[in-house]
């Protein structure tokens, strides 16, 4: 079956790129139940890398013999070795980005720590505008400021009690910087090679990351703790297979054929899926004014894209 007629359907495609930002959508409430059986983050963490990385292996090798490629990718300008730099740096980022999260969310309702993260669409503005070294346009600093007001009710700090750690509001801040630096990474590194292979690489430079990071920050037991202890496995096996394997496979076919604006307001249906996680399976008090916030923020992410028609029928302009 050849993949691009797979992906030729709007609907489906669509509803893969839903289904991906609902896979992400419910890593913050599994962490907090692992969390409340006594699995330490360091365990968490190992575990999602390695069954992450065992899954993607099974998921690549099945993609190549069902989906072989047929088109000669382009050869990339730079050496095998930095090459191999790029793929390992953009895979630290990725680590970075669940490393400060999952611990934002052992300080914090994890409806606070989704919303500290989805600043990353603001912070994605900023950092392209740098590189590029162009001022962002007149809708993008709108919808900056939305997501900023949003981020206000929804942080629970209008109309609403509640006791923010501010250490969970440093690590949830840095985990929006790493996922958009994340971001802006994966649409240039390496943008010929297949999106399952890049992620592979990606997500086995991910995990040799965190198994040197966790020896280094709390203790080597907690790598083989994290791939063989009974707890680690069940709680391994499920942010692996929702945190990794499921939303890159999900993305390696449906985002292709989808354009970035529609894209991006596909997956911020995560935003809502992890309050309403929260609210239902943590019994997390969620507000009136919290749930206005998270409205608000979504129209601030979808904002630029519906004032820019870049997403009028769904497709990138060379799709047909």
């Amino acid at each position: 079956m050849d993949m691009k007629k797979l992906s030729g359907s709007v609907v489906l495609c669509s509803v893969l790129v839903v289904l991906a930002a609902c896979c992400y959508g419910i890593l913050s409430t599994i962490v907090k139940i692992a969390l409340g059986n006594g699995v330490g983050i360091p365990v968490i963490l190992v575990g999602k890398f390695f069954y992450g990385w065992v899954i993607l292996l099974a998921l690549v090798i099945v993609v190549h013999f069902l989906f072989p490629r047929t088109d000669k990718p382009a050869k990339s300008t730079l050496p095998p070795w930095k090459r191999g730099v790029v793929l390992f740096f953009t895979g630290i980022v990725m680590c970075l980005v669940t490393v400060c999260y999952f611990y934002s969310v052992s300080y914090l309702p994890v409806s606070v720590a989704v919303i500290l993260l989805f600043q990353f669409s603001w912070m994605g503005v900023v950092i392209e505008a740098v590189a590029n070294r162009k001022m962002p346009s007149r809708n993008q600093l709108i919808a900056v400021l939305i997501i900023f007001v949003g981020t206000i009710f929804a942080g629970g700090t209008i109309g609403f009690g509640m006791d923010i750690n501010p250490f969970g509001v440093v690590l949830g801040l840095l985990a929006a910087f790493f996922y958009a630096l994340f971001v802006f990474l994966s649409g240039r590194v390496e943008p010929s090679m297949r999106p399952m292979n890049r992620s592979f690489f990606i997500a086995t430079a991910g995990f040799i990351f965190v198994c040197a990071l966790i020896a280094c920050i709390d203790s080597p037991a907690a790598i083989p703790a994290g791939i063989f202890g009974s707890d680690a496995i069940v709680y391994g096996i499920a942010l692996g297979l929702f945190g990794v394997a499921l939303p890159v496979l999900f993305l390696a076919i449906g985002a292709p054929r989808i354009s970035t604006g529609m894209a991006t307001i596909l997956n911020s249906i995560e935003l809502p899926v992890e309050v309403l996680a929260a609210a239902i399976v943590l019994v997390e008090a969620v507000s009136a004014w919290q749930w206005l916030g998270v409205l608000i923020i979504l129209a601030g992410i979808a904002f630029p894209h519906l004032m820019e028609k870049k997403i009028s029928s769904g497709l990138v302009e060379d799709a047909a």
